[in-house]
């Protein structure tokens, strides 16, 4: 779903409120499920038209096709006859608009920019929803076209990252959606309101009693400067919120903040600031890890009296085979299951609110921050002695302060430059900008051999990250006076938002022989290739075997001619 795009001088927020005794209203398992249906079903769909468009391929080639003649074959053979008539009536309506003289260009069928895009589920659904799912109607329509959008961009991000296009680490198929983990729907129409100071309304689900007031929020809709542009209901564990995404107007009267701060962030202390300031970790997961250990230890003993078959004669539990599922549990498990849950939601708050506090801090007295960029995943590798680090570096989330600065500097009217992850600033001297060869982890105290400095190591991290403030201004200055763009990769500071051009794609590790995303691969969405000695078969194979499955969805047995 594309982001509306907003007027100047405003900006999107989020407010979330949590839902009182959402075991009263038994229309949000009601929509979460549907969603999870749709979202389901076209996924099965999705993957039975690639497995009949691969069979059409191979076919095409034992034929003697080339693989460009199998590959248009393919195309239009396993196309669902509901996209058909998708690509007539857009086909249609792109003429009627053109002898109108509201629209130029030329039709592009639906299949080509867009395979399976969420208008497109959209339309394939709404003519099956009858026969598949007769008790649509009990629902609102946006829990399944959050469903459909939800998985356009997943397979988007799929393609995309197989491709190569997509920047980040690779993205896997989708998967099947289950009744247990985090459930969510999204209503985007005009019907989300917030009627007063503890209820909120959503379309179909009716009024929502918040714990939460509402009255912010509330106060801004009244006066004209926020308008609701998407409402989430989400239920993870025993507790359902609903997140509301809000266009705010900034407000112009907030003081301007001023200076520069650079934040280290580590476990001994979680933030510290170059003004001084520290951050204590809160070590949330140890605060709450005596109720976790009793109920995890609870659930472990409710788990082998209730389902004994997960659990093989040494005593240890099945690999990937679990039969105790939560409507056939006892009520004192599913209530020591809710207590759980309600332990590490505990220790999620914990983190959350003090890096809110900080972040805010931050935003709303400086107007450049300077933090890390840091690569967290792999700092979390395998290896002798690092389980308590890998565990104690979870607990602190070193990544969220980044990600919090992100959003909320353009509120503040700030600027966020993000440091280099090879850049030594642990190592190098605040002072003299001596480099240590080498500094260990449980060295508290950074002391420097060449001009005797001793200071904390994590001050004078902070120290380093707001000395690169002057390299971020003058940069800037120097392409404006010779006019050459700047190369921020080989800078150790770059502006938020920049990143480097990944049009010219390594060879290693993308094209491995063999791999999954190589043409001549053995992998589920490797390409067959022509083949050799397959010259002297029929060319002219059958182009017209896509009409024997235009009868239904799926293909059952298609007819080739004999070679």
């Amino acid at each position: 779903m594309r982001k509306p795009s907003l007027p100047p001088g405003w900006t999107n927020q989020a407010y979330r409120f949590e839902v009182d005794r959402p075991g009263r209203h038994p229309a949000i398992p009601s929509h979460t499920g549907a969603k999870r249906f749709a979202w389901n079903f076209m996924l099965g769909i999705v993957e039975e038209q690639l497995h009949v468009k691969e069979a059409f391929r191979l076919l095409a080639i034992r034929q003697g096709a080339s693989f460009e003649e199998a590959e248009a074959f393919a195309k239009q053979a396993a196309t669902i006859p509901y996209l058909v008539e998708l690509n007539e009536k857009r086909r249609k309506d792109h003429e009627a608009k053109v002898a109108a003289g509201k629209r130029t260009g030329e039709y592009r069928p639906v299949s080509e920019w867009c395979p399976w895009s969420a208008e497109a589920m959209r339309y394939v659904w709404n003519r099956m929803k009858d026969e598949v799912a007769p008790w649509w109607a009990q629902n609102s329509k946006e829990c399944y076209n959050s469903a459909f959008e939800a998985l356009a961009r997943a397979l988007h991000d799929y393609f995309a990252s197989r491709d190569g296009t997509r920047k980040g680490p690779p993205v896997g198929w989708p998967r099947y959606k289950g009744r247990s983990g985090r459930q969510s729907v999204s209503f985007t129409t005009g019907a989300t309101k917030v009627l007063d100071r503890h209820h909120v309304q959503l379309p179909v689900v009716g009024m929502l009693r918040v714990k939460e007031p509402t009255d912010k929020l509330r106060c801004k809709i009244e006066a004209g400067t926020a308008k609701i542009l998407r409402a989430t209901l989400v239920t993870h564990g025993a507790k359902t919120f609903v997140s509301l995404t809000v266009a705010v107007r900034k407000s112009p009267s907030r003081p301007p903040a001023s200076g520069v701060c650079g934040h280290d962030v580590g476990i001994h202390a979680l933030i510290t600031s170059s003004d001084g300031q520290v951050v204590e970790n809160p070590r949330a997961e140890e605060q709450v890890k005596k109720k976790t250990s009793r109920y995890q230890r609870r659930m472990d003993r409710q788990h082998r009296a209730g389902s004994p078959r997960c659990f093989d004669e040494r005593g240890q539990h099945i690999t990937g085979a679990c039969y105790w599922r939560r409507d056939q549990r006892s009520k004192r498990a599913r209530e020591n299951q809710n207590r759980l849950q309600k332990a590490h939601t505990e220790a999620v708050h914990i983190r959350k609110d003090t890096i809110h506090k900080a972040s805010h801090r931050a935003v709303s007295t400086y107007k450049v921050n300077i933090v890390e960029d840091l690569r967290v995943e792999a700092m979390g590798r395998k290896g002798h002695g690092k389980r308590g680090f890998n565990r104690a570096e979870h607990d602190a989330a070193l990544a969220e302060l980044r990600r919090q600065l992100s959003y909320k500097c353009p509120w503040y009217g700030s600027v966020l430059w993000l440091v280099a992850w090879w850049f030594p600033s642990s190592k190098t001297c605040s002072r003299c900008k001596t480099k240590k060869a080498k500094l260990s982890r449980s060295a508290r105290v950074f002391h420097c051999e060449s001009c005797g400095l001793e200071i904390d190591r994590d001050l004078n991290a902070a120290y380093n990250l707001a000395a690169l403030a002057e390299l971020a201004c003058v940069c800037p200055m120097a392409q404006l006076a010779t006019g050459t763009p700047v190369d921020w990769s080989k800078l150790p500071i770059r502006p938020y938002g920049w990143e480097p051009d990944h049009n010219t794609r390594s060879s290693r590790g993308c094209a491995r022989a063999g791999g999954r995303r190589t043409n001549g691969g053995v992998g589920k969405t490797a390409r067959p290739r022509a083949p050799q000695g397959a010259d002297d078969g029929d060319a002219a194979f059958d182009r017209e075997a896509a009409s024997h499955w235009h009868h239904s969805l799926v293909p059952t047995s298609p007819r080739w001619p004999d070679a």
